[in-house]
């Protein structure tokens, strides 16, 4: 019973975090495809908008089954000490994932993670780690997190991060 309360907690937050980030329309930014390596692993995007926000949308595989991840991320590029090439944020965010197959069950992720964005290079490199409250089957907690790349596309501004 605790553990539906916490997850309920935790999805009712996600959601006010990400309608916060939407209330007014997001200009996309830029926009960042690659790969997710880790718990699940499969293919990743991420959609930066105006200011801190950005999402990110995946399909992949976990545990043998088709997975489906779509997080609303806040980065804070100010937090961590800045290497001497490039620009380093922690994040955090959550969201919604699913996992179709014989294990089929539906949670609210929640992420956090570091993104570094190298000086002169359209990449990121990631890597996050967090919980998956499932709302399905019990309510128990599953780990997800792991490292990836993404290559940016579009010539969008960089001068906020």
């Amino acid at each position: 019973m605790k553990t539906r309360i916490a997850a309920s907690l935790l999805a009712a937050g996600a959601l006010a975090s990400a309608g916060t980030a939407l209330a007014a329309p997001p200009q996309v930014r830029e926009v960042g495809v690659g790969v997710a390596l880790g718990e699940p692993i499969g293919g990743s995007a991420k959609l930066w908008f105006d200011g801190p926000w950005a999402a990110d949308l995946g399909a992949g595989l976990s545990d043998g089954n088709a997975a489906l991840w779509a997080d609303a991320l806040y980065h804070d590029w100010t937090l961590l000490p800045q290497p001497s090439n490039g620009k380093l944020a922690a994040y955090a965010g959550g969201g919604p994932q699913l996992r179709m197959g014989d294990d089929a069950r539906f949670g609210i992720r929640t992420v956090v993670g570091v993104s570094y964005r190298p000086t002169g290079h359209d990449l990121e490199l990631y890597a996050e780690a967090g919980p998956m409250f499932r709302m399905t089957q019990g309510g128990k907690v599953d780990g997800v997190g792991g490292v990836g790349l993404r290559l940016m596309l579009g010539g969008v501004s960089k001068k906020s991060r």
